[in-house]
């Protein structure tokens, strides 16, 4: 997830002309300017091609005068800000020195242009507009003329594109879904010189009226609560609890764990009027306030106390079934389950790859004939199955009434949905999924405790699944049951980017991985980044440590180390749960989901 700064957009214009589209939808960057002036350094005849010789077709008589002539197209339709000017003989510029540049330049400081790109707006990401600086590609010929395109560009209309980035303002024909629009601010460069419509209603969306000033009406008030308890904390603004429905404001809750002095902002829950504990936690304890901020202006709430008090965890409730949902494909895409068994005794288990047998829930994009291999942790074939019904230690009615006895669903005679029921000694187990033709498609794996009555001495203790992360119905998710007399500590990690490198080397991970935990229908948690809040990471860290799992990528920095792997440390009651990794944005790759169960 990406964090407010000065990080840069970089938006530009590329050359490739086309008949303007028709409609109407601008869009937005996300980011706006404090209400007020806009001061540009223009430093276009500092740093001008060598040709062409001034006076230009349209007969400006300097390149400055030409980014002036940009600005004022802005400006008429600008009400709470307004571009001002000066012009500079510096030839200097860089982004980060809280100055708005435009200059011409042969690279984008320091790195090159594309062939097709004619200039660059980087602009900072933060919430509130800090700075804009505009580069144009010196190496294209350039010149300022009105009507349809020449051999050389018309330096104004790029401008006047530019400084629509400078406002806020994003290409409408890249955006998600893309909008058929006459607009300026397209992407590739046209015959149009002027502002059309769309243009216009972006810059007023962004400036056309003055900002409302947030006041928070309802303050939060404090909270108690036991571990695996409910709470909520909430606030209303200027008279309302839900989220104004505009980028020129934003919600952020901020967060101090017991005993610390500085608070983080909780990006997760960013732009939301309340905080809701489902299942709360020892790391939710501490202090929080709430801040509404403008482009203008921040208002913060009272800081109030959520006292979360611990509940003893039961030594013997255990993971009795573990099951992961997931399209099971081919090569680093397979799907690919882990499991452990802990103990000093053999244990007998049941597995299941299931498919065709999904269809009696009406999943779509089911593989049709899973085939189901165990391994050893040395990777030794241990056990493999085609159909079911077909079995060399056992017999399919033995199946049968020990799938009934479980509580699995049953799996329809003569279907293809492949079982393995096998006695194991202690240790680490992989199972993995493929297809007789290499075809792909969805599929469940299980894996269950068969033992009658449970033993806590002797007990599935861990699960780990890999595969393909798509979006809506194609993520990954990991089922479990939680039996026993009391909660249970579990570690949950969803993992991505740390695949990319050594030892795993996976190209294709997913980037950004997201972690929702549900019990039912119920969204009881969900994180992005483990290092939000950056105050759990050390006891994330040694939990790991603890089950022996490896350690993450921390990749964002070096103060503090950062990482997008997603990580909870969860306290759960007895019951069902799923965990379901996606990708942030619908981002799509190869992740890990791993469930854990803490040492008592």
């Amino acid at each position: 997830m990406s964090r407010a700064g000065l990080d840069a957009f970089w938006l530009g214009l590329v050359l490739t002309t086309f008949g303007a589209p028709l409609g109407h939808a601008f869009d937005l960057v996300g980011n706006s300017w404090p209400s007020g002036p806009i001061p540009l350094r223009l430093q276009l005849d500092a740093t001008r091609p060598a040709s062409p010789a001034l006076p230009l077709v349209d007969t400006s008589t300097s390149w400055n005068a030409v980014a002036a002539a940009a600005l004022n197209e802005w400006n008429p339709h600008l009400t709470r800000v307004q571009f001002i000017s000066s012009e500079s003989t510096v030839t200097a510029a860089a982004f980060g020195n809280r100055v708005n540049n435009v200059l011409f330049s042969t690279t984008v400081y320091g790195d090159s242009f594309d062939d097709r790109t004619l200039a660059i707006t980087l602009s900072s990401t933060a919430f509130r507009k800090t700075e804009a600086d505009v580069l144009v590609n010196t190496t294209k010929s350039w010149n300022s003329y009105r009507g349809a395109g020449r051999a050389a560009i018309d330096l104004r209309r790029v401008l006047i594109h530019e400084f629509g980035h400078v406002l806020g303002l994003d290409h409408p024909d890249q955006a998600i879904p893309a909008q058929a629009v006459a607009a300026v601010m397209n992407s590739t460069i046209g015959n149009l010189d002027t502002l059309a419509a769309d243009d216009r209603a972006g810059a007023a969306a962004l400036y056309g009226t003055a900002i409302a000033r947030p006041v928070i009406t309802t303050q939060p008030t404090s909270a108690t609560v036991n571990v695996t308890g409910t709470a909520r904390l909430s606030v209303a603004v200027n008279d309302s609890a839900t989220v104004l429905g505009s980028i020129l404001y934003d919600y952020t809750w901020y967060f101090a764990p017991t005993g610390a002095a500085t608070f983080e902002p909780l990006f997760t829950i960013n732009n939301s009027t309340r905080l809701d504990f489902n299942l709360a936690q020892l790391g939710d304890a501490g202090r929080y306030f709430f801040s509404a901020s403008t482009p203008d202006e921040t208002v913060n709430s009272h800081t109030v106390t959520l006292t979360v008090n611990p509940v003893a965890v039961s030594p013997s409730t255990q993971l009795v079934n573990v099951a992961t949902r997931g399209v099971a494909g081919t090569g680093a895409n397979a799907m690919i389950v882990g499991f452990s068994i802990s103990g000093s005794k053999r244990k007998q288990v049941l597995l299941r790859a299931v498919g065709p047998g999904l269809a009696v829930f009406n999943v779509p994009g089911r593989l049709a004939d899973p085939i189901l291999t165990l391994k050893s942790a040395e990777r030794t074939d241990l056990a493999a199955n085609d159909n079911w019904e077909q079995q060399t230690t056992t017999s399919a009615a033995n199946i049968t009434a020990i799938t009934a006895r479980v509580g699995a669903f049953a799996l329809a005679p003569g279907s293809r949905d492949a079982v393995i029921l096998t006695t194991l000694n202690p240790g680490n187990y992989t199972a993995l999924v493929s297809s007789p033709n290499n075809s792909t498609g969805v599929i469940i794996l299980e894996a269950y405790d068969t033992d009658s009555p449970l033993d806590p001495a002797l007990k599935l203790a861990n699960l780990a699944s890999r595969g393909f992360v798509g979006t809506g119905a194609d993520v990954i998710i990991a089922g479990f049951l939680v039996s026993g007399p009391g909660p249970k500590t579990f570690l949950i990690r969803a993992i991505g980017p740390t695949l990319l490198n050594a030892p795993f080397n996976l190209a294709g991970a997913l980037r950004d991985p997201y972690l929702k935990i549900f019990r039912g229908d119920t969204l009881l948690r969900e994180l992005d980044d483990w290092d939000s809040p950056a105050s759990a990471q050390a006891s994330l860290r040694a939990a790991a440590n603890r089950v022996g799992a490896f350690g993450l990528r921390e990749v964002r920095g070096t103060f503090p180390s950062t990482g997008l792997d997603a990580v909870m440390l969860i306290t759960l009651p007895p019951g069902n749960y799923t965990a379901q990794m996606s990708g942030l944005d619908d981002g799509t790759g190869i992740g890990l989901i791993e469930v854990y169960e803490m040492p008592d």
